[in-house]
């Protein structure tokens, strides 16, 4: 439980306290450009989702999450933003194999010496 010794109890004691409150003129402006310049950083913010898949799915992101140095939500998120990326109006996804076959098409820059 929570310290009450120190809150009034009776409403003259509430009134004390009101009329002993001082109150700060608000900051220059310079001062608040400062005062905020020194907040930290935002924190992205996270949704938590539930999500249900069979054991053998579960396993494979296991793995492929392991494979990849990351943890399952973090795989599972970048999967979700990879498919996302896929389908949005301004992005062509190609294959694996066409992206190779393009790069080995290439041919190296020469450059002057």
């Amino acid at each position: 439980m929570s310290d009450n010794q120190h809150l009034p109890s009776t409403p003259e004691e509430a009134a004390a306290l009101m009329n002993n409150l001082t109150f700060e003129p608000p900051p220059t402006p310079e001062r608040e450009a400062e005062l905020l310049a020194s907040l930290p950083e935002a924190a992205e913010v996270m949704v938590v989702r539930s999500l249900r898949m069979p054991i053998d799915l579960d396993e494979a992101v296991a793995a492929a999450a392991k494979e990849a140095g990351v943890t399952k939500t973090a795989w599972i998120r970048q999967a979700i933003e990879i498919v996302l990326t896929m389908q949005s109006d301004d992005d062509q996804p190609i294959s694996r194999a066409d992206a190779l076959r393009a790069l080995t098409l290439l041919r190296p820059v020469r450059r002057a010496a």
